[in-house]
């Protein structure tokens, strides 16, 4: 208990301001996985005790803290670490970093690593229709890929590996795509290897 008790800094002030400081600490110290805890507490709900239960005790907000610590513990001031009135997160974050840097030792290599990035929305799934065309073409039918919202670039980048799978040639037309011959089976199993849902249209 004792040892945990060494591992605990306490900050005093506004209740807001104490709090938000003791939160960036404890943030910061579980992302460098420092055995350190912040706590946080108000100058009236401040004891003798407090000063003996914990490692450091930092008063958020000199100008307001000191002159009520002063009239309640004159003899116990060289034991409290003052920070200025930083209201703005990255005034706290600062003046946290300042704090943790002293903690280590007074190395000044630390990193602190960035919070994860939140997930973004899910990549949504688009669908591809794929049909057949021989109208107009001599006998020589065509298997089409449409209703993609790709730009121009991405569908003749799409149509290059449908080419390629399929060993034959092909183009890009008014949004979509045509490849040569009847490979409606190939064309399908290729999109969804590459993550597409697919619909046939036509016959």
């Amino acid at each position: 208990m004792a040892d945990r008790a060494r591992r605990v800094v306490l900050f005093v002030g506004a209740a807001d301001r104490a709090g938000a400081a003791a939160a960036a600490f404890n943030a910061v110290a579980g992302r460098l996985g420092l055995p350190w805890a912040g706590t946080s507490g108000t100058p009236d709900g401040l004891a003798a005790a407090d000063f003996e239960a914990v490692a450091r005790v930092v008063a958020v907000d000199r100008a307001h803290v000191e002159p009520l610590l002063h009239d309640r513990f004159p003899d116990r001031m060289d034991a409290v670490e003052f920070w200025p009135a930083a209201a703005d997160p990255a005034g706290v974050e600062r003046e946290v970093m300042t704090l943790v840097t002293r903690l280590l030792g007074g190395r000044t290599d630390v990193v602190v690593p960035d919070p994860p990035p939140r997930p973004g929305p899910p990549k949504k799934v688009l669908t591809a229709k794929v049909g057949r065309e021989t109208a107009g073409r001599r006998g020589k039918g065509v298997t089409t890929v449409f209703d993609l919202p790709l730009s121009e670039a991405e569908l003749q980048e799409l149509a290059a590996k449908l080419k390629q799978r399929c060993g034959t040639g092909g183009t890009v037309k008014g949004g979509r795509i045509e490849i040569q011959g009847d490979n409606r089976d190939r064309v399908v199993a290729e999109l969804e290897r590459l993550g597409f849902k697919t619909r046939r249209a036509g016959g």
